[in-house]
């Protein structure tokens, strides 16, 4: 073999396996991060994404409309111009859709609960935006606000399992409002009492509102929103405090 094929080799074998220090890098550079999707699994994730909140959003109006008992799956399908079986592809059944539903939004209202609790107006003032926000996030989700009534008020529950999540997010806002009345009650801007029990009044005179509210309940009563936080200040904020 001459000297000439023998050294082209190695050269060859070099270039294609090493390159430069350069090169290596810009090649690092420009793969995608280890466990990033292609732009197909991406669009097909983005595509799954979408049915699976079609479905909730149409689920959460279904349920809101007739309540858990008076609604099915077969009925969820329809709306969406899905089959059942891609329907059951994203949950095990009624309940777990039913369970999904509750879930949805209660996660965001306790986080915009929250964010007020955190805030640094008196604890009057934020008691009162807290009982705001909660008709304007039912009033924002009305057929969820329906559903989540009926979940809250004695009598009108469903017998559909109550997720773990929703009890818990229920008992975080229960106890983030009678740490505000506690706080206020050390301020002397709001009325002596045990803060929990306080805090569970508040909630129901609350969720007694959701009831009476003309743009979320079926049965509305001739009660504004002005009208009723007048009513929970004078239930709640000291009467002493301007």
């Amino acid at each position: 073999m001459s000297r000439a094929k023998r050294d082209a080799g190695p050269a060859r074998h070099t270039q294609a396996g090493s390159g430069t220090p350069e090169q290596s890098k810009e090649s690092a550079a420009q793969a995608p991060p280890a466990g990033a999707l292609s732009p197909r699994e991406a669009r097909r994730q983005q595509r799954i994404d979408l049915s699976r909140e079609q479905i909730l959003d149409t689920a959460e109006q279904l349920f809101g409309e007739r309540g858990y008992h008076d609604s099915g799956l077969k009925e969820v399908a329809e709306r969406c111009e899905f089959s059942v079986g891609s329907v059951y592809s994203f949950f095990d059944g009624k309940d777990a859709l039913y369970q999904a539903v509750l879930l949805r939004r209660s996660d965001g209202q306790v986080a915009e609960m929250h964010r007020i609790a955190d805030g640094t107006a008196s604890a009057d003032k934020r008691l009162l935006e807290m009982a705001r926000l909660q008709i304007d996030y039912f009033r924002k989700y009305p057929a969820w606000g329906r559903l989540t009534t009926r979940v809250l008020t004695p009598g009108l529950s469903t017998t559909a399992e109550i997720p773990t999540g929703f009890r818990e997010g229920y008992r975080a806002a229960i106890e983030l409002e009678a740490g505000m009345i506690a706080t206020g009650q050390r301020e002397g801007v709001l009325k002596a009492g045990d803060p929990l029990a306080l805090a569970r009044l508040f909630s129901a005179l609350v969720s007694t509102f959701h009831l009476m509210d003309a743009e979320v309940s079926d049965e509305p009563a001739d009660l504004g929103v002005e009208e009723f936080l007048a009513f929970v200040a004078d239930a709640f904020v000291a009467r002493t405090h301007d």
